[in-house]
């Protein structure tokens, strides 16, 4: 996000302990460095506890005791320098100073250096009228804290609370008129802001009047597995595969099984089919957002890795060297879909319990918000298929389940490269399909136990992902063998071996018989092929020698009878310029599409791997050829 380079705001605390600052702080910190801001907290009872020690009881805080004074403002001065050099040496933009501050003749001090450095200050004061919201916060939190390390928890809070009796005695609210501000009363219940300007200034208490410290989960899940997911393309709008079909009927029983008597719960999707299809057999109330839709590949749309490394190798490249930043071209980066997600993260911070069934990168901003992630990790976040992620917000951090649904499915994760390289794109290494209709199983990581809600599950686990990854060549071969006659399918591994030890037999006749066959030792763009009428070719047929033969009509042997030409099926045509100049993956799907008439409504939906929809788009919504035989997908 593009900040003012002068717009340099300290944010300062203010409130009796246990009103809820440091939470208020963190979450602050975190939503503005998730969107880019640089941010940082300066917790000056860190401060005094390196100068003056942990374990302080509340003698210490007392007013009227000049020593714990002087202490304590040596800690606030401390902080207040750390926070101005990081200000001037490391670009800062918003710090997040946080301690009591609860006297005028502090605020004033901290106000009269911040202007000497031109930033701006911003008081953020925490009023908690509610002693059990109080009691809560103390036994939650400050219980945990360092200052009571092994200390007895029932005197730990009563030295505690005389630490805020204390505190009361000198405490002096805002009312200065000129100073900005807004006021927090019982965590956002109430809303009081005075001169508020500029952007951040506004961003700030627009996120800080929809928070609430209600008891909650957030929930995420992707759509279930898709049909380009099994092809390897991104983007597109596809339909579930028939695992993600699964998956969707499985969905209902995990998440009631997780909310336990609670039946409140919203489900958000984005607009996409593959979300609304995965959320259909959830009992509760849906909301589909736009902004939820998966980042925009652009260009890229509807393409596997594999072809955009082909035809946009500088992008690939530069999407492995800054996948955070990177733009597709006329589409998105995972900035752009951090902004967009913005309100999205307004609204959530707002409700209560959530079910977000999302895309790949879209669960990976919202997950790196809650759970503090940097940028340069946020891309790689694993996100898998068929599997529930639970986040229950706690005072100062998640805490995280992870539910895996017994369901296959494919692999997106594509991890961190290690160098600066391209790297391929079939990175993980890719598994291929074999005859066995069942694809082999990824190696089981490690396993936590499972809590007792989830027993009575018989098809819940909650291990890591044991999926495959499909190479999207192989999936495509895969699909082609399918649509052969039963006779064909038997017969196409045979062939493909001839093929190779037809090959083999070639380059050796090349070698030693090239007086007999010369086409053989020809170099392959000279080679006269079927159907070729160059007159000027050196391969010309000549009267009185042996025209060039086929691979399939080469002898086993110099001087033996021809050997029989194996029984094929006619479709799967075989060139000798084929075999020495095309690829083998190019050759194989030439011949498949001979073999295979193109079949639309119903049909095509099951062999393309789409819906129907018009016969010149594609799923991913590139524009094609009117020719069906020009068409790149299947």
């Amino acid at each position: 996000m593009s900040i003012n380079a002068g717009s340099r705001i300290a944010c300062v605390m203010v409130g009796l302990p246990a009103t809820g600052k440091t939470l208020i702080s963190q979450k602050v910190a975190r939503y503005l460095t998730w969107l880019g801001i640089n941010t940082k907290i300066f917790n000056v009872g860190n401060y005094r506890r390196q100068l003056h020690g942990a374990h302080q009881l509340h003698g210490f805080f007392d007013p009227h005791n000049p020593q714990g004074e002087r202490s304590r403002r040596e800690a606030a001065v401390e902080a207040l320098n750390d926070m101005i050099y990081w200000f001037e040496k490391h670009q800062g933009v918003v710090a997040l100073y946080d301690a009591t501050n609860s006297t005028r003749s502090r605020r004033t001090m901290l106000l009269a250096e911040c202007k000497k450095h031109n930033i701006q200050v911003m008081f953020i004061e925490s009023i908690c009228e509610d002693e059990a919201l109080v009691l809560h916060n103390i036994m939650s939190v400050k219980l945990s804290s360092p200052d009571y390390k092994d200390m007895d928890p029932e005197q730990a809070v009563e030295d505690f609370k005389a630490r805020i009796v204390h505190y009361k005695e000198a405490y002096e609210p805002i009312t200065e008129e000129e100073l900005t501000y807004i006021k927090l009363i019982n965590v956002g219940s109430q809303v009081i802001i005075n001169h508020i300007q500029g952007y951040l200034q506004s961003r700030i208490v627009y996120y800080l009047m929809n928070l609430h410290i209600a008891p909650r989960s957030i929930f995420f899940s992707r759509h279930g597995e898709s049909l380009y997911n099994v092809m390897g393309k991104i983007g597109g709008d596809s339909d579930l595969s028939a695992r993600g079909k699964q998956y969707a009927k499985s969905l209902p029983r995990l998440i009631a099984a997780s909310l336990g008597d609670s039946d409140q719960l919203t489900v958000w999707t984005s607009t996409m089919k593959r979300t609304i299809a995965t959320a259909e057999h959830l009992k509760y109330p849906k909301l589909a957002w736009k902004a939820l839709d998966e980042l925009d590949a652009g260009v890229c749309d509807g393409m596997t890795y594999e072809e955009i490394e082909e035809k946009y190798p500088e992008d690939f490249a530069n999407r492995d060297e800054d996948k955070f930043n990177y733009r597709y071209r006329g589409g998105e980066s995972y900035r752009d879909v951090v902004l967009r997600l913005e309100p999205v993260i307004m609204e959530l911070e707002r409700q209560q319990n959530i079910l977000i069934i999302g895309h790949q990168a879209i669960l990976r901003c919202i997950y790196a918000y809650f759970m503090n992630q940097s940028h340069e990790k946020l891309p790689y976040i694993k996100i898998p298929l068929h599997t529930v992620i639970q986040l229950t917000p706690r005072a100062y951090a998640c805490d995280e389940k992870r539910f895996k649904v017994d369901i296959g499915a494919v692999d997106t994760h594509r991890p961190k490269p290690k160098s600066s390289a391209v790297m391929t794109a079939a990175e993980p290494v890719a598994e291929t399909l074999t005859e066995k209709t069942t694809p082999p199983a990824a190696p089981e990581g490690a396993q936590r136990p499972i809590g007792d809600s989830e027993k009575d599950i018989a098809t819940i686990t909650t291990t890591s992902m044991s999926t495959t990854t499909f190479k999207d060549s192989a999936f495509q071969r895969n699909k082609g063998f399918n649509r052969l006659s039963t006779e064909a399918k038997d017969k196409a591994n045979p062939v493909l071996e001839n093929v190779k030890a037809l090959q083999s037999a070639l380059a050796e006749i090349a070698a030693s018989d090239s007086h007999i066959h010369p086409a053989s030792a020809s170099p392959p763009t000279q080679i006269k092929t079927t159907g070729s009428e160059s007159s000027d070719s050196p391969t010309k047929e000549r009267e009185g020698t042996t025209p060039p033969m086929s691979p399939l009509q080469i002898p086993s042997a110099v001087g033996s009878e021809p050997a029989q030409t194996p029984t094929l099926e006619p479709s799967l045509s075989i060139k000798t310029k084929d075999l020495l100049t095309t690829p083998p993956m190019a050759r194989l799907k030439a011949d498949l599409n001979l073999a295979v008439e193109w079949q639309e409504g119903h049909e095509y939906e099951k062999t393309a791997g789409a819906s129907p929809r018009d016969p010149i788009m594609s799923p991913g919504g590139r524009l094609l050829p009117k020719k069906k035989d020009n068409w790149h997908f299947p």
